[in-house]
């Protein structure tokens, strides 16, 4: 199952994309009216729907961590979608710039550091050398998050911006000291997550990183939340971004140094994890500086297309 983020006069609103054609079903909307449809007063279903299915992920989480109501006014709505009895004022145009980034505001937002190769072996024979590094990685400022399509702002007080494509844990569960073995239980599912950097600014900073990876619009992500078991195997998916038609980076996750398992285990030895918290995993080579004007575009295997445009930051 698929989840998104609409922008509304309403608010943020969560819908399912890639149901019907340049539609987005409103979730609260159609259990509302599949309520309504069994009877429940308009505006009971309206209150009801409001109460059983919150409009932000980090909430619906953790009111409901596997998403069972959600799923169950999935599967009707699909339903209702394919006879053709969904009614319109259920959905929302899809259009691209007004989708939000799909995982809300998360209480934490950890990104993980050096979990790739900077560079791969000139051949497949080569040898990688040494043992991997050990993990690392900081706290991003939830407040950087952006939608899949919004215009990337260049800093002003920055001459060195790097964007980096990479996959993202969404936690469904309170989490805490997680072992390698059941960490896997804890992710609700995955993100596009395009991390970026003023790597200028982190030098000036005595190589912090807060500050150059906190701008705001310095976190895209989505274009979709895909839960766990769309994701047979997160190992194993492609990671591609290009820059100005340019590719840039292509690889792979499997070539992280630490599994997603792993990373979870490490964090939440220390940090407690609460429904929706995200965990962006590293990036693979070829991340490189981009200018305003430049036009960016990033891809994962089964986790949707993001775009952005480098704008100037007024």
């Amino acid at each position: 199952m698929k989840l998104t983020v609409r922008r509304t006069y309403l608010g943020d609103r969560l819908c399912f994309p890639e149901v019907i054609p340049d539609r987005l079903i409103d979730v609260q909307a159609a259990y509302a009216q599949q309520m309504e449809r069994g009877g429940v007063h308009r505006e009971d279903a309206i209150a009801r729907s409001q109460r059983a299915i919150p409009s932000d992920l980090p909430a619906l989480l953790q009111a409901d961590p596997y998403l069972t109501v959600v799923r169950r006014v999935f599967e009707q709505a699909l339903a209702g979608a394919q006879s053709g009895d969904l009614p319109e004022d259920c959905t929302w145009s899809s259009e691209k710039a007004l989708l939000g980034p799909p995982v809300g505001r998360p209480s934490t937002v950890w990104g993980m550091t050096a979990n790739y190769p900077r560079k791969r072996p000139e051949s497949a024979a080569a040898p990688q050398g040494g043992e991997p590094p050990n993990p690392t990685g900081f706290l991003k400022a939830s407040g950087s998050l952006a939608g899949p399509y919004d215009d990337i702002r260049y800093p002003a007080i920055s001459e060195q911006v790097e964007p980096e494509m990479e996959l993202a844990v969404v936690v469904g569960s309170r989490s805490r000291g997680l072992d390698v073995e059941s960490a896997m239980d804890a992710v609700a599912g995955y993100v596009g997550f395009c991390d970026i950097s003023a790597r200028d600014i982190s030098a000036l900073d005595n190589r912090r990183m807060d500050r150059g990876k906190g701008f705001d619009t310095f976190g895209i992500v989505g274009p979709w939340f895909v839960t766990a078991d769309e994701v047979p195997d997160p190992h194993r998916l492609g990671i591609r971004y290009w820059v100005n038609g340019e590719l840039r980076q292509d690889g792979s996750t499997a070539e992280m140094f630490h599994t997603i398992p792993e990373q979870l285990a490490w964090l939440t030895s220390a940090l407690t994890l609460a429904p929706g918290d995200v965990l962006s995993t590293g990036t693979p080579p070829g991340v490189s500086s981009v200018q305003p004007g430049d036009e960016l575009r990033g891809e994962i295997d089964g986790l949707g297309v993001i775009a952005n445009t480098v704008v100037r930051a007024k």
